[in-house]
């Protein structure tokens, strides 16, 4: 799987539909902020595991907000 498998989907929907695109980040961002929280909150049996989802929040989010510096998919 090639990043732009991923990144065109994205775009594609943000451009169809720009207004739910935009609620669905500022959910995301809130989400993103609440998984980042819960890290503080841990205990040493789970926080490895949060840690790690509040890492893959953080890049998704950052992978979101900024499709366009993501490579295109090549024109056939």
């Amino acid at each position: 799987m090639k990043s732009y498998d991923f990144f065109e989907p994205c775009r594609h929907l943000r451009a169809r539909a720009p207004e739910e695109w935009q609620r669905f980040i500022e959910m995301f961002r809130v989400y993103t902020a609440e998984t980042v929280d819960a890290v503080i909150e841990a205990d040493a049996t789970e926080i490895m595991t949060v840690k790690g989802r509040a890492q893959a929040c953080k890049a998704l989010l950052q992978a979101f907000t900024n499709l366009d510096v993501h490579p295109r998919a090549p024109t056939p």
